[in-house]
């Protein structure tokens, strides 16, 4: 898919949410959808990352069908809000949340006329969610601050945060593929 076809048809698909604030409700609300999830799929599976799974999904999802330039940051800020209502690690989890929207925006804006846009921004999913276990090392290494994932050292949760970031970016796109398949089939 050339760059400026994926750019196109981003920006066309402001027609699917045509009023402004329902679309920038439901991209708050993806996020909070985000956090929701995490809350409730508490299953020990005892693999750091395992929620990449479905945050990168949605942000990855919310990323190419909003046509706001930070539209995964917003939807961080959604996930934000929600992290301050069920009080889960909102300090540290909320800088993380925010640091992987942003990168994820930044990401996209930087390779949206690549001719593999979309295969790059699955590896960016999957690079922002690595951004997790770093920051909890910056944080445990410099302010104390322990993280049960960081026990065994770094290489295990670097390794799955960035699978599940992967997996979670592909899912994200095949969801906003699915999208414009429904949506051109309607018309």
């Amino acid at each position: 898919m050339a760059g400026r076809l994926l750019q196109k048809i981003t920006s066309d698909s402001s027609e699917t949410f045509p009023y402004r604030r329902i679309h920038l409700a439901l991209i708050f609300s993806a996020g909070i959808l985000a956090v929701c999830l995490h809350e409730t799929l508490r299953w020990p599976l005892h693999l750091p990352g395992r929620h990449g799974l479905e945050l990168m999904a949605l942000l990855m999802f919310v990323r190419l069908s909003a046509p706001q330039r930070d539209a995964a940051t917003l939807a961080a800020l959604g996930g934000v809000s929600a992290t301050l209502l069920f009080n889960d690690a909102a300090g540290v989890g909320s800088l993380i949340l925010l640091a992987q929207g942003w990168f994820i925006d930044k990401g996209y804006h930087l390779l949206k006329h690549h001719s593999l846009t979309l295969w790059l921004m699955i590896v960016i999913t999957a690079l922002a969610h690595s951004l997790k276990p770093l920051i909890k090392l910056g944080f445990q290494s410099g302010l104390g601050i322990a993280s049960d994932s960081l026990a065994q050292g770094l290489t295990y949760p670097l390794i799955t945060h960035f699978s599940f970031g992967l997996v979670g970016g592909l899912a994200g796109i095949l969801a906003w593929r699915s999208l414009l398949k429904v949506k051109s089939e309607q018309t």
